[in-house]
């Protein structure tokens, strides 16, 4: 799978199932702690992906399509 997230810099971001010191989180939890109005903060998108990975993230975008963050 190609990995169509990047950095402001251009770099790819790792998932945190990449990396052995991270702890991954359930989608369920950053879906309820990561607020869908944040969609256009740069951190927060980082976060969902590194924490939660690339199917949390499309979920939490579709989250914030359906609640009017974007």
């Amino acid at each position: 799978m190609v990995n169509q997230h990047l950095t402001p810099a251009g770099a790819p971001v790792a998932q945190c199932s990449d990396e052995s010191g991270c702890t991954v989180l359930s989608c369920a939890v950053c879906l309820k702690e990561v607020p869908a109005d944040a969609i256009k903060v740069t951190d927060a998108q980082d976060y969902v992906l590194h924490f939660c990975g690339l199917d949390c993230l499309d979920a939490w975008r579709q989250q914030s399509s359906s609640s009017g963050g974007t």
